[in-house]
């Protein structure tokens, strides 16, 4: 038997294996050069592989939180909407946006922030069922589409969020809060011509609510 190692990124991940009856096919005085080339383009190739998956992959995925990103939630956003219409079926969107997150940013360094968002995102996975859609919208906001969902199973849904992150979260020795504010929308509320005009809706509900909290803070 005749073994060389497979190396991917400077890293030994296994090892290419040739085997023969013969006691004169593979033995310790033969010269390997061609051995030793052969699982360098195997590994060259791996690389290459491994390469173009992390281009497919953050293509539609933001690369801090794992998350769709925006791009891939325009599609499937899309596609879940006209699911919904062609059979009648109810269609929520929630829309999230973290209370003073700038605040984070600045009281705690941006590597806090990239991990408080991190750390919303993996509850959002946590708790959405395998037909759900959780993205990234852009900075501090996210969006979960949630198939087959009426409004009042949408608020349900993102109060179990709320109690979740509850408690601070302990970050570099630091207890930092996590809150945020919301925003539904649904195809039951009528009148929406595609799925730009429903995310749109659940954008500015979100925006009235983050007013109507700053102005009870301002009285």
């Amino acid at each position: 038997m005749a073994i060389a190692p497979i190396s991917l990124d400077g890293e030994l991940i296994g090892s290419l294996n040739q085997g023969d009856p013969s006691p004169e096919r593979f033995h310790p005085g033969l010269d390997t050069v061609l051995l030793e080339r052969l699982a360098l383009k195997v590994s060259l190739c791996l690389s290459n592989v491994t390469a173009h998956e992390k281009l497919r992959f953050f293509a539609f995925h933001d690369p801090l939180t794992g998350l769709l990103n925006r791009r891939a939630l325009d599609k499937a956003l899309a596609r879940e909407f006209s699911r919904a219409i062609r059979y009648h079926r109810p269609l929520s969107i929630v829309f999230i946006d973290l209370n003073h997150f700038k605040q984070v940013n600045d009281t705690y360094g941006h590597e806090t922030g990239d991990t408080v968002l991190q750390h919303l995102a993996s509850i959002l996975m946590q708790e959405k069922r395998e037909t759900d859609i959780v993205a990234r919208f852009a900075g501090d906001e996210f969006v979960t589409v949630l198939a087959d969902t009426v409004p009042d199973e949408a608020d349900r849904f993102i109060c179990r969020i709320e109690e979740l992150v509850q408690d601070p979260v302990p970050i570099a020795g630091k207890f930092i809060p996590i809150r945020f504010s919301y925003g539904i929308a649904s195809t039951q509320d009528g009148g929406y011509k595609d799925a730009h005009a429903l995310l749109k809706a659940a954008d500015t509900r979100l925006y009235q609510v983050k007013q109507k909290n700053k102005k009870r803070r301002l009285d």
